[in-house]
């Protein structure tokens, strides 16, 4: 008897983590909106994310958590916590996230872009680039290495509207600028474009690889199904766009890590 109520004990212990998960009944979630939109207030933050937030928990019938990370070395800090569940992050983020035993399940529909910009004909000398790990620092500076262009002086500052700003005051004569912003700087006629950046993933919803792979599918299918409402809430907290997402179980982030490596991140 005892011998069977040991075997039967055994039988289970493969499913407790899951219980375990389930019981407590929260989903954590952590969003680092990227440089742009890092200094968002609190309130705000809470109330645009929260139905992406409540899109997801019910997923996993839990009631979400959310913590909104300032910089990215905020987020490599929870990181060696393990605690959160989920991470919605920037794609050189995603890329560390990743080597933390999580797993993308979800990205939004549009993909990162971005190009070195430089004033006009000038003869580059510095180059402005935004905070150190975030993908407009790691593929300029991918880029610049790939381009044979190492005698440029680097300087990197919190915010794009910060490298526009050292642009204009002629502190660098290029800068790293998302398509967006770089567009409307090459339409007033006094800047050009240098070099295209890679295009990449852009910001990734990741999953703790503690969730089984039909939790983790779940949670995706989620993202892809979240309202028009919901994404336009969320777009409130995010720098870069966000009209959707997509179930991209093939995402290559193997260009940003590569762009991580060679920085020396």
């Amino acid at each position: 008897m005892r011998r069977r109520s040991f075997l039967a004990g055994l039988a289970i212990l493969p499913a407790l983590p899951l219980v375990a998960h389930a019981a407590k009944g929260t989903l954590n979630i952590g969003i680092y909106p990227g440089t742009g939109k890092a200094d968002i207030v609190m309130g705000d933050f809470r109330a645009y994310a929260m139905p992406f937030a409540q899109a997801l928990g019910a997923a996993m019938n839990a009631q979400p958590k959310l913590t909104l990370f300032r910089s990215i070395r905020s987020v490599m800090a929870s990181l060696k916590g393990g605690r959160l569940d989920l991470y919605f992050v920037p794609p050189s983020v995603a890329v560390a996230v990743l080597d933390h035993d999580y797993s993308p399940i979800a990205r939004v529909r549009d993909q990162a872009t971005g190009v070195l910009v430089r004033r006009k004909g000038a003869a580059v000398t510095a180059v402005a680039l935004t905070e150190k790990e975030s993908w407009l620092d790691v593929m300029a500076r991918h880029t610049l290495k790939r381009n044979k262009i190492d005698s440029v002086k680097i300087f990197n500052f919190k915010t794009q509207d910060d490298v526009a700003l050292a642009m204009q005051r002629d502190y660098a004569q290029a800068g790293s600028l998302r398509s967006k912003l770089a567009d409307e700087m090459i339409a007033k006629g006094e800047y050009e474009l240098w070099h295209p950046l890679p295009t990449t993933p852009d910001f990734t919803l990741m999953a703790t690889n503690r969730l089984s792979a039909a939790e983790q599918n779940q949670l995706g299918a989620a993202a892809v199904a979240l309202s028009p409402a919901a994404i336009q809430s969320l777009q409130q907290t995010i720098h870069s766009k966000v009209t959707g997402f997509v179930i991209d179980k093939e995402a290559d982030y193997k260009t940003i890590k590569r762009a991580m490596s060679e920085a020396g991140y």
